[in-house]
């Protein structure tokens, strides 16, 4: 299998319309093509996934999401038709993620045909190419009881092929100040019972607050409060105010205790309004982690500031790892280079070889 398919197959998928929740066109031809190599896929929704192997055990996932965001402003050229030039695809999803998605793919097939060849893998992969990852929808969380048991993961996102072996999490909190309805003509501020000066004290409390010990991989904990609303008429003393806190969490900071902490530090109550995407790490020693230097000389693993589906792996080692850059994510004319796209298959397929070869 030639260098040059898999930067014609990215084309291919960048042509394909996949917003998140609406990934049935891209699953289907994703499917054909690895039908047609004479894998067995099994799929579940919008989620499809194989297996290549020649030993049930060590079982290596190979990850990445079909789905994109919507294009945003500043777009030069229609951003579902792939312009391919001075060594670049451009196109709505090039970057995060279907570079990762052709590149896993490449890997794949080659391993299938190494198989084929007599060649001896030691292992089974399981490629699951998944949906709804923008969204943290139905996709992998969804499917991980029915694809078997895994005992590591590649989880394809654009990273430079940085091995990121440490992910923050997510705590969304909602604080809700509670005060006295007044007339504010006949309430002097240090007397009244106001809501929103309430949640002010909150906010400027959170700048502050210390949110326990840096991160080797990530540094701090940090929080930024999003959203605010108070009050009812501008001559009405609010007895109410909330507002809604971002908290991007390291695996220092577990969900539940931090929570608790803040209760005890601020005056207003606080909710979880969702606590499920939890820091992850990997840590050094594992296998994966190892047949990941091994395969990348030089390299060392990192953490990582943004969400991916790496959430759905904690207690099984995994890497987050993939061709591209992270900051042209979500961005206009998002683009790959050719080398870039190249370099990850021929990437991934080491780390593949060295993980089933590892003690």
């Amino acid at each position: 299998m030639s260098d040059e398919v898999v930067v014609e197959r990215l084309v291919r998928l960048t042509s394909i319309r996949s917003l998140s929740r609406d990934e049935s066109a891209i699953a289907e031809a994703v499917t054909a093509e690895l039908a047609s190599a004479g894998l067995r896929v099994e799929r579940s929704g919008c989620n499809l996934w194989c297996e290549i192997g020649d030993a049930p055990r060590p079982r290596l996932l190979l990850n990445s999401h079909l789905d994109t965001v919507p294009p945003g402003e500043g777009w030069s050229a229609d951003p579902w038709t792939p312009r391919r030039g001075n060594g670049r695809v451009t196109a709505l999803g090039a970057n995060d993620a279907k570079g990762c998605v052709s590149a896993l793919m490449q890997a794949a097939l080659r391993l299938a045909e190494a198989l084929k060849r007599g060649e001896r893998l030691g292992g089974t992969v399981v490629l699951a190419l998944t949906a709804e990852e923008e969204t943290s929808g139905a996709g992998l969380g969804t499917i991980l009881d029915r694809i078997g048991p895994i005992d590591a993961a590649l989880v394809g996102e654009p990273t430079g092929l940085t091995p990121m072996t440490a992910q923050r999490g997510l705590l969304i909190l909602r604080l809700r100040a509670r005060g006295r309805t007044g007339h504010p003509a006949h309430e002097p501020p240090e007397r009244a019972a106001n809501a929103i000066h309430l949640a002010a004290e909150d906010v400027a409390a959170l700048r502050v607050f210390d949110w326990g010990p840096a991160h080797p991989l990530l540094g701090k904990c940090h929080a930024h409060v999003t959203q605010i609303h108070g009050g009812v008429a501008r001559n009405v003393i609010p007895d109410a105010c909330e507002c809604f806190v971002d908290v991007r969490t390291t695996p220092l900071q577990p969900h539940g205790p931090t929570v608790e902490r803040l209760r005890a530090s601020l005056r207003s109550e606080v909710h979880v309004h969702s606590e499920r995407l939890i820091p992850v790490e990997t840590p050094a020693g594992e296998r994966i982690v190892r047949a990941v230097l091994a395969a990348l000389p030089g390299s060392s693993p990192t953490g990582s500031p943004s969400m991916s589906d790496m959430v759905f792996l904690s207690g099984t080692p995994a890497v987050k790892i993939g061709p591209g850059r992270p900051e042209r994510s979500h961005t206009a004319d998002e683009f790959i280079t050719e080398t870039e796209l190249r370099e990850g298959a021929a990437a991934y397929e080491r780390i593949a070889r060295e993980y089933f070869k590892a003690e």
